[in-house]
Formats: structure tokens, sequence, C-alpha cells
């Protein structure tokens, strides 16, 4: 009897362990930067030095995204980007992007807008036909 109680114990304290709900699902679209960053180097993409202690998203200039795709709705903008590096990453409204300290100030229906020390960047949605893959 000792040891059917201890089986439902120990299978109860298993199965909690592996139905356990971790942070990132809270909020998929979360932001990616915190407060503490550091300086980059500027300078054309292709000489630029990448200073992996800086977050991806704000090694490289806002000209350099590849604007991916967007999700509107009433209550949420999420756009999907691609960097030099070929990693993509999510981002939302006020989320810091490229190597001038943008904010994202704007997702529109084909467009996101980036404001970099009072200037606004747009960076459209980068649409490519079958065609078009094949001629490169």
């Amino acid at each position: 009897m000792k040891s059917k109680y201890a089986l439902i114990l120990f299978w109860m304290l298993f199965s909690t362990s592996l139905v356990n709900v971790s942070f990132a699902a809270e909020n998929a679209f979360g932001s990616l930067i915190t407060t503490n960053t550091a300086a980059t180097n500027t300078g054309s993409s292709s000489n630029m030095i990448v200073d992996v202690a800086v977050h991806p998203l704000l090694r490289y200039p806002v000209e350099s995204v590849t604007l991916m795709g967007l999700m509107v709705s009433p209550t949420l903008k999420v756009a999907i980007i691609r960097l030099q590096d070929g990693n993509e990453y999510f981002i939302r409204l006020g989320d810091r992007l490229g190597d001038a300290s943008g904010t994202v100030t704007d997702i529109k229906s084909s467009s996101i807008e980036v404001t970099e020390a009072g200037e606004i960047v747009s960076v459209e949605v980068r649409n490519r036909s079958v065609n078009d893959e094949n001629d490169q």
C-alpha cells in the first residue's frame, strides 16, 4: 500500500514538472532589448565590426534590415525582420532598432518607421516573387 502511495506521489510530482509554464510564454512578442546598451561602431556594412556584447537588434544600421512581414490588429502591431547575420526577430512599437539608438515609432500595413536622432527612417516590406528568387 505504501509503495502504491509513493508511486502516485512520484507520478504527481513528475507530471507537474512536465507541464510547468515558462515566463517567455507570458508575452511571446515581448521586447528583447534591455535598458543596458553599449556603443557600437558605425560604418558601411561591408567593413563594419560587430560588437557581440550588444543585442543583435542594435548591431546593424536600420537601412540594412529586411522587413519580412507585418501583423497589424486593432490591439497589436508586430513586424518580423531579418538582420544582416540572417537571424529573424519579431519587433513591436517602442522596441529599439539600429546602431544609432533608433526606436520603432510606427508599424504600418506595408512598412515600419524608426526614429533615429529626430529623423524618421522608413523600411518597406520586401516582396519577392518566385521569379525574382530564381534570378539571384
